[in-house]
């Protein structure tokens, strides 16, 4: 009984320690503080290398590398949706090219003409796979549509890394959110 207390003495007196890697080959101290110490292990800390740059590198759900992105992202819609009848539609080539998106949370904002409330996705690139990709669109119609065909267009969101001069940097800048329209279109046609 006492060679537990002594052991549970010695747990409770020591300090804790938690590695915590951030995108750092070296890992670094963290102090935090708890209401009653407890022991934790140690996490292992595993060197990951470094994308190459030969563009078939893919993130999803995490954040691109700013050496692989120093130059415009882009993007392209092409296609056409032709609905069968109100629930059912044939995708005729209609897809959703990206390149350069650095961040899983960067938007994709659409435009519908005619305007109406037709809703259209992907809307962001949380579950994409970055840097580039393409998608295939979502539609949902509304329940009376106002016209028999409709042209889709969109805009995405991307940021980077840029010096006090505005020119893209792998490191000491700050990160500056831009807008980009995509070339092409894609048309909705209903029957």
């Amino acid at each position: 009984m006492v060679g537990i207390a002594l052991v549970g003495f010695y747990v409770w007196t020591q300090p804790i320690e938690r590695n915590v890697v951030v995108n750092s080959p070296e890992p670094s101290v963290s102090p935090e503080t708890s209401s009653f110490p407890a022991p934790s292990p140690k996490p292992s800390v595993s060197k990951v290398p470094l994308p190459t740059g030969d563009g078939k590198t893919t993130f999803i759900g995490d954040t691109v590398p700013w050496s692989l992105l120093l130059t415009d992202a882009s993007c392209e819609l092409r296609g056409e949706i032709k609905y069968l009848n109100h629930n059912t539609y044939d995708n005729q080539d209609a897809l959703f090219i990206y390149k350069g998106i650095d961040h899983p949370g960067r938007n994709i904002l659409w435009t519908v003409t005619p305007q109406d409330n037709i809703l259209v996705g992907p809307n962001i690139f949380s579950s994409s796979p970055i840097p580039n990709g393409e998608s295939l669109l979502g539609i949902s119609l509304p329940e009376n549509p106002i016209s028999k065909t409709y042209d889709l267009t969109a805009k995405i969101q991307y940021g980077r890394l840029v010096d006090t001069n505005g020119k893209f940097v792998t490191i000491g800048g700050t990160v500056k959110l831009f807008e980009k329209q995509c070339k092409g279109k894609t048309t909705i046609v209903l029957p």
